[in-house]
């Protein structure tokens, strides 16, 4: 559109950090990180509505996306009530040399329900380290990623803060082999239990269109007995894949 800016209307995942943005089979373990399904929903946050994005040059390369949606998560973040809930995304973005970029970025997320005197504030900051040497990105590549998110519900003015977060790290090993490993750290929206997980992964692209991933979970709950997990995940795709600019 005119002056540079980018409109979209209709049902998107929304731009809140990174991963919340990929669709579940692009992640790098076979969820996504556990504070985005504790504080945005279920499947991540997602709503129907509009979106304007606008990219600015300078000091490295710098984005704003500000959209107004009815939010696909109402009932846990925003009680069902219908109303417009509105976010802003800055990310800037710095080339460090051939082979190496950093991005940091932040976002705040609001909505209301009047019927409960419930207000929903979300912010969160973001931060992408990658080494990617051009002669070599087949076989070599490494990504340091993390998000810290922070809730607050005030029901007639009062609520607490809930906080949580996540680090991970990818490397590709050859052509073929991803190692990988994330901590993730949340306090409950409900009642402040703090989980805590590690999971370590390997990804093997068996071709362009199919990759094994064979994953391990632990995780505790408050000062509950840890819990163990092993997955083994497949995914495949059969011809193009679109990829969605929204």
């Amino acid at each position: 559109m005119p002056g540079h800016i980018r409109l979209d209307a209709g049902r998107f995942r929304q731009q809140f950090g990174e991963l919340n943005r990929w669709h579940l089979h692009a992640v790098p373990e076979t969820e996504y990180p556990l504070v985005l399904t504790s504080y945005l929903g279920d499947d991540g946050l997602a709503g129907t509505g509009l979106s304007v994005y606008r990219a600015f040059g300078g000091f490295g390369t710098h984005e704003v996306t500000a959209q107004v949606t009815r939010s696909g998560s109402d009932v846990e973040l925003f009680g069902n009530g219908g109303r417009p809930t509105y976010l802003v995304h800055l990310l800037n973005f710095w080339q460090l040399s051939r082979s190496a970029y950093m991005q940091i970025g932040g976002t705040g997320l609001y909505g209301t329900n009047p019927d409960s005197a419930l207000r929903t504030r979300v912010g969160g900051v973001e931060f992408r380290l990658t080494w990617r040497p051009p002669l070599r990105a087949m076989y070599s590549e490494w990504t340091l990623r993390g998000e810290l998110l922070a809730l607050r519900k005030e029901v007639a003015g009062a609520g607490p803060t809930r906080l949580g977060g996540y680090v991970g790290t990818t490397y590709k090993l050859n052509q073929r082999f991803i190692a990988g490993v994330r901590y993730d750290y949340v306090e409950s929206p409900q009642f402040g239990e703090i989980t805590r997980q590690v999971i370590p992964s390997l990804t093997m692209w068996q071709s362009e269109w199919v990759f094994l991933r064979a994953q391990y979970q632990w995780q505790r709950v408050a000062n509950a007995t840890a819990t163990h997990q092993i997955a083994l995940q497949a995914v495949w795709a059969i011809g193009p894949h679109k990829h969605e600019t929204y």
